[in-house]
Protein backbone atom coordinates (compact mmCIF):
# COMPACT_ATOMS: atom_id res chain seq x y z
CA UNK A 1 0.00 0.00 0.00
CA UNK A 2 1.09 3.23 -0.99
CA UNK A 3 1.02 6.36 1.18
CA UNK A 4 -1.65 7.76 -0.20
CA UNK A 5 -3.43 4.66 -0.01
CA UNK A 6 -2.40 5.09 3.75
CA UNK A 7 -3.61 7.97 4.49
CA UNK A 8 -7.17 7.14 2.75
CA UNK A 9 -7.05 4.86 6.10
CA UNK A 10 -6.22 7.19 8.64
CA UNK A 11 -8.82 9.02 11.03
CA UNK A 12 -9.41 12.48 10.46
CA UNK A 13 -7.80 13.18 13.68
CA UNK A 14 -4.44 10.94 12.80
CA UNK A 15 -4.24 13.00 9.50
CA UNK A 16 -4.33 16.52 11.70
CA UNK A 17 -1.69 14.53 13.87
CA UNK A 18 0.70 14.05 11.37
CA UNK A 19 0.20 17.76 9.98
CA UNK A 20 1.33 18.81 13.09
CA UNK A 21 4.16 16.43 13.04
CA UNK A 22 5.45 17.84 9.66
CA UNK A 23 5.16 21.37 10.83
CA UNK A 24 8.74 21.48 11.49
CA UNK A 25 10.31 19.54 9.12
CA UNK A 26 12.38 20.56 6.13
CA UNK A 27 13.34 17.59 3.79
CA UNK A 28 12.67 18.07 0.55
CA UNK A 29 9.86 15.25 0.60
CA UNK A 30 7.78 17.15 3.11
CA UNK A 31 5.85 20.00 0.63
CA UNK A 32 5.03 17.16 -1.02
CA UNK A 33 3.21 14.74 2.12
CA UNK A 34 1.72 17.99 3.87
CA UNK A 35 0.23 18.83 -0.02
CA UNK A 36 -1.29 14.99 0.11
CA UNK A 37 -2.46 15.88 3.78
CA UNK A 38 -4.38 18.68 2.99
CA UNK A 39 -5.71 17.70 0.07
CA UNK A 40 -6.61 14.33 2.30
CA UNK A 41 -7.88 16.62 5.18
CA UNK A 42 -9.79 18.95 2.54
CA UNK A 43 -11.99 15.64 0.85
CA UNK A 44 -13.19 14.26 4.51
CA UNK A 45 -14.21 18.23 5.82
CA UNK A 46 -14.18 20.73 2.51
CA UNK A 47 -16.13 23.28 4.55
CA UNK A 48 -14.01 23.26 7.86
CA UNK A 49 -10.53 23.34 5.71
CA UNK A 50 -11.96 26.16 3.18
CA UNK A 51 -12.84 28.16 6.73
CA UNK A 52 -9.45 28.00 7.51
CA UNK A 53 -8.03 28.72 4.51
CA UNK A 54 -10.21 31.76 4.77
CA UNK A 55 -8.68 33.21 7.77
CA UNK A 56 -5.97 36.38 6.76
CA UNK A 57 -3.37 34.09 7.79
CA UNK A 58 -4.06 30.56 8.33
CA UNK A 59 -2.03 29.32 11.31
CA UNK A 60 -0.40 25.39 10.66
CA UNK A 61 -1.58 24.95 14.61
CA UNK A 62 -5.62 26.09 14.19
CA UNK A 63 -6.21 23.50 11.30
CA UNK A 64 -7.25 20.93 14.17
CA UNK A 65 -9.68 23.49 15.43
CA UNK A 66 -11.50 23.73 11.85
CA UNK A 67 -11.53 20.49 10.76
CA UNK A 68 -12.45 18.61 13.65
CA UNK A 69 -15.46 20.54 14.87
Amino acid sequence: MNALEMMKTYSLDKLCDLWDLTENMNGPEIPTVRGWLMDEIERRNPEGFDAWLDQDAPEDKDLRRYVLN
